[in-house]
């Protein structure tokens, strides 16, 4: 039974950035649950909330913003009420975060071993040679053809699959226990992301890791997670998992993902497209948020915002039309 305990539970969880147009919630009264073992997607547009969500567990929001409301339960403790001090002891330790653009997120003025070795050094009682052995090692682990050369390479040097190898080499160093991986694919060419994501299923495999995958791209949730959470403008539309919601998809926005994906095999036509964009913070819709955008909206779309109901076992859907 341990194995389907909760490593982690968001409850609630509103985030807010202040601004001079006022008060803008970025992230509202999100719940959401990671199992040991288990893969998460989060997916949904640009837009939507995903990664001010996982900036909000990790608690790297940019200034202008904080969790106003809500808990973060890891391990049975809320990480709401730690001290930055805390919070750096957990990070890269026991939560490491993938960042969405790797060429961005290393430093480009270290090489990437001594980055390495500082992330090591950083939470373990080593020496630095044995950080350095740790580095090559950990490098050959995710596939790094020449690790010895990676470790004396900057940033710049790298293509961008490998500097995505040494990001998910970075966040394994110290054997977190949840993973989060924000968009790891998307600046990828396909091969390269084929790669990458099974370098994170073997992974999640060996170490029995839990990993919370964000990303727009259905593609890459059907391929690794297990449960998948919807999200549209701050608040999640639908949750189930992953067969379950490929399946039977209940949100007309789920729907019109689903049905906006390239198929293998399919004639030459034009996509699906779901008309209109994601609304900004400062112009939510009244009623369902997804309501100016649906084919299927009523008088009540547009006056009532829908609550997240259970609507069969294990999937829970925000829509008056199901």
């Amino acid at each position: 039974m341990s194995a389907q305990k909760n490593l982690l539970e968001v409850k609630n969880l509103t985030t807010n950035f202040y601004t001079k147009k006022g008060i803008l919630t970025a992230v509202d009264k999100v719940s959401l649950s990671v199992n040991s073992g288990e893969v998460l997607g989060i997916v949904g547009e640009s837009g939507s909330g995903k990664t001010i969500t996982s900036l909000s567990i990790m608690q790297l929001l940019p200034v202008s913003s904080k969790v106003a409301e809500g808990e973060i339960i890891f391990q049975g403790e809320n990480l709401l009420k730690k001290s930055e001090e805390e919070m750096q002891k957990i990070r890269g330790k026991l939560i490491s975060m993938i960042f969405q653009d790797p060429m961005a997120a290393l430093d480009p003025v270290y090489t990437c071993g001594a980055q390495m070795i500082e992330a090591i050094l950083a939470h373990q009682k080593v020496s630095k040679e044995e950080a350095e052995k740790k580095s090559v090692d950990m490098l050959k682990n995710v596939g790094i053809p020449a690790p010895e050369n990676c470790m004396k390479s900057y940033p710049h040097e790298l293509s961008g699959g490998m500097c995505q190898r040494v990001m998910i080499g970075m966040a394994l160093l110290c054997n977190p226990k949840l993973l989060i991986a924000d968009e790891p694919t998307t600046a990828l060419d396909v091969t390269v992301q084929a790669q990458i994501l099974e370098l994170l299923k073997s992974i999640k495999n060996d170490r029995n890791m839990s990993i919370i995958i964000i990303t727009h791209d259905l593609g890459v949730v059907s391929e690794i997670a297990q449960k998948v959470a919807v999200m549209y403008n701050g608040r999640i539309f639908e949750e189930a998992d992953t067969d379950t919601l490929f399946l039977n998809p209940m949100h007309p926005y789920t729907q019109g993902l689903i049905k906006s994906m390239p198929k293998p095999n399919q004639p030459r036509e034009r996509l699906f497209t779901i008309k209109g964009t994601v609304p900004s913070l400062s112009e939510i819709p009244q009623g369902c948020r997804f309501n100016p955008r649906c084919s299927k909206a009523t008088d009540i779309c547009r006056t009532e915002e829908p609550e997240l109901v259970n609507a069969a076992d294990n999937h829970k859907v925000r829509c008056w039309h199901i």
